[in-house]
């Protein structure tokens, strides 16, 4: 049976930690700002493949499928400043997703159990929600990396990681008070929290493992030029009625694709060889049914799979694979022309970027 989304996926209200975060005591006391003033530049995930997709459905809030995500440097830039008077929080009236960047530092403030005044600004990348680039995830992420800076850290990477994903939400159409609790798997946080380019990231959004890629390899993205624009309850309702073949996905190939993730694709990565791993991406999105699966996230997703494929089987590419559920399709690619060229010609939209091997940056250092 599908779940329900108002009594298995019930709002929660903005701010409001789902799932506590432990800190190790110090003085007893909630830390103190270091500075007045964060300024950084957060990366974006293409989130590559579910480990195990039968753990995409819930399990008392925790979604432990884990993933293989590549970070890239289509960045969300933050401003965080401690204020002196109005609201807990506040944000700029050119503060790209408001509701979402008030959750995060409203989170962090319950967490560390501080009270300064906080205004936040987002300037995040021009791309419509819903592509598959985890946007909601990555604005929460970068305005809690921006707040535990203020702060002076005392919040560890891989710790953030679990606490955000336990506490992630999307928002709801014309309601700024609440969010719903949708699945989450650590990656927006690690991209930016934890350094590499390609990651992953355990069932119980632990990273585990990280590497860089090679500069002269670029990541073209191919994406719809019309987008379904969902609300968030109806994204979740139309993947929550394909649960039951996340499920069988993950039962059947679970063991292979853990086998050959350990066995084969990342060593050869760890030796400069993208292809192995470029060969387990394929055969997961294209032939084990990822894309079936993911096939409500736009009408033609399937068809257009068809006329994408083979940029990886003609070599184009040494990855081909769709970032979470879709609609957008990620190459990468040492010759992104030709890559660009095939999307083209499969009707979609294109946009080129380089891996990010070095997680978020201060202000100016993303310069360097």
């Amino acid at each position: 049976m599908s779940p329900s989304i108002d009594s298995d996926f019930p709002p929660f209200p903005l701010g409001a930690p789902r799932s506590p975060l432990a800190l190790t005591p110090t003085s007893g006391r909630p830390p103190q700002p270091v500075t007045d003033q964060v300024r950084l530049a957060y990366p974006s995930r293409i989130n590559a493949m579910a480990l195990d997709s039968s753990k995409i459905v819930p399990g008392q809030g925790a979604y432990l499928a884990g993933e293989l995500l590549f970070t890239c440097d289509l960045m969300r830039r933050v401003e965080v400043d401690i204020v002196d008077d109005g609201p807990a929080v506040q944000t700029t009236p050119d503060c790209d997703h408001p509701v979402l960047a008030r959750h995060a530092a409203l989170l962090m403030r319950a967490a560390l159990c501080t009270h300064e005044r906080l205004r936040v600004r987002v300037s995040a990348p021009d791309m419509p929600a819903h592509l598959g680039l985890g946007s909601s995830s990555g604005q929460i992420a970068a305005v809690a990396a921006a707040v535990n800076e203020l702060y002076g850290r005392p919040v560890a990477a891989r710790q953030l990681v679990k606490f955000l994903a336990l506490n992630h939400g999307e928002e709801i159409d014309h309601e700024d008070s609440h969010l719903l609790p949708v699945q989450c798997l650590g990656g927006s946080a690690a991209a930016g929290l934890i350094t590499g380019a390609v990651q992953v990231v355990a069932g119980a959004q632990v990273p585990l493992l990280q590497a860089a890629l090679p500069e002269e390899t670029h990541i073209v993205l191919g994406m719809p030029h019309d987008p379904v624009i969902w609300d968030a309850r109806d994204s979740l309702a139309a993947e929550a009625r394909h649960f039951d073949a996340f499920t069988a996905t993950g039962r059947t190939y679970g063991p292979e694709i853990a086998y050959r993730l350990l066995h084969d694709a990342w060593p050869a990565l760890i030796d400069g060889d993208l292809r192995p791993l470029g060969s387990l991406l394929f055969d997961y999105r294209f032939r084990m049914g990822s894309l079936a699966n993911c096939a409500f996230s736009h009408p033609d997703l399937l068809a257009t799979g068809e006329k994408v494929e083979h940029i990886f089987t003609d070599r184009l590419a040494e990855v081909l694979t769709l970032s979470s559920v879709g609609p957008t399709f990620a190459a990468l690619t040492r010759t992104p022309e030709r890559c660009e060229q095939a999307f083209a010609d499969a009707g979609l939209r294109t946009l080129r970027c380089q891996p990010w091997n070095s997680g978020y940056t201060l202000h100016g250092q993303e310069e360097q």
